[in-house]
């Protein structure tokens, strides 16, 4: 079945474009999202500044000025610097430039393994078997149209690895050369694949000792690599001292043996079948048994050399999950940083062993390859649907959404480029910081100390809230905020403040600043003898409060739903990026029996939002009325019959009165 590597290699690279359409079609134009948005993001915004800062390659920096000038140590930004050339050539900072290059890289580097492992089996079926198990392992598919360096730098580990087999097998200087400056590139983008470089001087180094004689130029090589690497890792140590470091430097064992067993089982449970499917591993323990069957029978072991170099890079791989277990569970691409290669090389140097000498064997073994395919890329594209399916909990996600075209609307309200920004409930350090073009600060998640201490710098000029956590994150819990900043501008969904000259403290009405102009349907009800708004409907509970001096609504304890105030969408003239307002003097004795106070949308059928608060988490129980308020956004409207709804929800059965109840719909300006 062999052909020549003119056919093949062409026909394999069709393959995996192909293949790469129907993978990432539509994924492929996305800003970091999802999963690790947070660490990708930081690789996007090391190019974008690439292009602002003269393509200055020792001095890296992101959008996020918690660095001096936001320059931070990091590996050889050697991807982000050539993503930033392409992006000025062609005159566009889409991500699609990114996550192109670097599915470009991982083809490349998956050729090479190709032809690596048609070497070591002399199979061409062979050989497209390793290529898929490694195109198709869900983690490897995701990342490899991604951002971050761990693809690139295994695709310089493949190459390196194909030289470095030429070189044990023919003995030619150039591919030495070649195997060490891949293995050197890969160190270089991505620390811990100085696994690979160190594990093939150890093997050579084995060599000098047992046969007492050393090659002076192989001993060249391994100097100037290590010696260079030794360099940069002093300068970027420099550069962390200088200006700062974005990025883990340190190592994060266990604590503990029975930390340990915990992160393991979190693991399995957690990444196992993201890092291979159940159909790889399948292949991976057939592989194995053929090639022990083929040991037993023989009493030899082919290729010892890259054997020999498995057991070293596999035990320094395992070395480096021990000193790095902490990181495991959350980062899943911290397996591809070390046990993925050993994995690969053991599937390769396995399934040289598997009979294919017939065309009988060779049937079933491609009928076998065929069927395992099918179900890997199966299993793969599900679980890239998965990775990138919204979530109403993903914050980073909710963020990236509220940011788009930021920049622009920034531009449009006058917001000066060089102005610094001050995000509060950023989710993430770099993401609405480039989205708006600008550099600043950001408060990842609200608390009293962290919001405090970045409010009362003095270095920014501006401050961005996104509009649905202004009520439920920021003020909540920091409400001095708002005496503190006022409005700005407000696009619907994110708002943007500057200093107060006055620092008084303001309700959240006053804050809002709900003037005439915004103000889009307003309802009053303090149940006396005046008319109800017609919009409230259900059977009010009114009854005199010796408290209040007035009539209120009660809701007792056999009432689950309160009346409700039902608007519908033509009534509002179906107004995007809508607010609602809603304040009332609010009676419960007993707040913790989860009353809540809810906001929903629907067209009759389907609900498409909901949000509640519970009452408990904004105020105590109290013997006296209390004055709340309350804010909510609302996604835009889809249909005029929409039906917009408020009401109070008690699941608990408690009693609880209000009076005074105010509703304000209102958009921005």
């Amino acid at each position: 079945m062999n052909i020549s590597n003119k056919r093949s290699i062409p026909f394999l690279v069709l393959f995996l474009l192909a293949t790469s359409v129907l993978l990432y079609r539509s994924t492929i134009v996305l800003y970091p999202s999802f999963i690790h948005a947070w660490t990708q993001s930081e690789r996007y915004a090391i190019s974008l500044q690439f292009l602002n800062n003269g393509f200055d390659i020792f001095h890296p920096a992101t959008f996020n000025l918690q660095t001096v000038d936001g320059i931070t140590r990091m590996d050889l930004p050697l991807n982000e610097f050539i993503v930033a050339i392409l992006m000025k050539i062609l005159g566009t900072t889409s991500p699609l430039i990114f996550r192109i290059y670097t599915l470009t890289v991982s083809i490349i580097g998956l050729v090479f393994l190709f032809l690596l492992s048609k070497k070591i089996t002399s199979s061409v079926l062979k050989s497209w078997m390793v290529i898929l198990f490694v195109f198709l392992s869900p983690l490897y598919t995701y990342y490899q149209a991604g951002f971050v360096p761990c693809v690139p730098a295994i695709s310089f580990v493949f190459i390196g690895y194909y030289y470095f087999y030429n070189y044990k097998t023919e003995g030619k200087k150039k591919h030495f050369f070649w195997s060490i400056f891949f293995f050197f590139l890969a160190t270089m983008i991505r620390l811990p694949f100085l696994i690979f470089l160190f594990a093939a001087f150890l093997q050579q180094s084995y060599l000098y000792l047992k046969e007492k004689k050393f090659l002076k130029y192989e001993l060249i090589g391994f100097l100037l690599a290590f010696g260079t690497f030794i360099g940069y890792y002093r300068y970027n140590v420099h550069l962390g001292t200088v200006y700062g470091n974005m990025f883990l430097d340190t190592f994060l064992p266990a604590k503990s043996f029975s930390e340990f067993k915990d992160i393991l089982h979190e693991v399995y449970d957690h990444w196992v079948l993201q890092y291979f499917t159940v159909w790889h591993y399948y292949l991976l323990l057939l592989v194995a048994f053929c090639s022990l069957l083929s040991f037993r029978k023989s009493k030899r072991i082919e290729n010892k050399a890259m054997w020999f170099n498995l057991f070293l890079c596999g035990g320094g791989s395992s070395l480096y999950f021990l000193l790095m277990s902490g990181q495991f569970f959350d980062h899943d691409y911290y397996f591809l940083d070390s046990l993925f290669i050993p994995v690969v090389l053991l599937f390769l140097l396995c399934i040289r062993d598997i009979p294919a000498e017939t065309e009988r064997s060779q049937l079933i073994l491609f009928s076998a390859f065929s069927v395992s395919v099918m179900f890997m890329f199966a299993d793969s594209k599900w679980n890239q649907r998965e990775r990138y399916l919204f979530r109403t909990w993903d914050r980073v996600e909710i963020t990236q959404r509220n940011f788009m075209l930021a920049d622009k609307y920034l531009d449009l309200v006058g917001i000066p480029k060089d102005a610094k920004m001050l995000v509060i409930d950023s989710y993430s350090t770099n993401i609405p910081l480039y989205m708006m073009n600008r550099k600043g600060y950001t408060v990842y998640q609200t608390s009293r100390d962290n919001a405090a201490v970045a409010l009362l710098s003095p270095k920014w000029d501006y401050v961005v809230i996104q509009d649905v956590f202004l009520f439920t994150d920021v003020l909540r819990y920091y409400p001095i905020v708002s005496s503190l900043i006022e409005p700005v501008a407000d696009n619907g969904k994110i708002t943007i403040y500057k200093r107060s000259p006055k620092k008084k403290a303001k309700t959240l009405k006053e804050f809002l600043d709900l003037d005439s102009k915004k103000i889009i349907y307003k309802a009053n009800a303090s149940f006396e003898n005046e008319p109800i708004d017609k919009h409230f409907q259900g059977e009010e509970i009114l009854e005199p409060n010796e408290l209040s001096d007035s009539t209120v609504c009660a809701i007792d304890s056999s009432t689950e739903f309160g009346s409700s105030f039902i608007l519908h969408a033509n009534e509002i003239n179906k107004s995007p990026n809508s607010k609602i307002y809603i304040s009332a003097d609010i009676l419960d004795q007993n707040i913790g029996s989860n009353l809540q106070l809810v906001v929903s949308v629907s067209d009759g059928k389907e609900t498409s939002y909901y949000q509640s608060y519970k009452l408990q988490d904004y105020f105590k129980a109290s013997k006296n009325f209390q004055k709340e308020e309350f804010q909510f956004v609302l996604p835009p409207f889809g249909e005029a019959k929409d039906e917009l709804k408020i009401y109070f929800w008690n699941p608990g059965k408690a009693n609880l009165y209000y009076d005074n109840l105010e509703i304000i719909i209102y958009k921005n300006q």
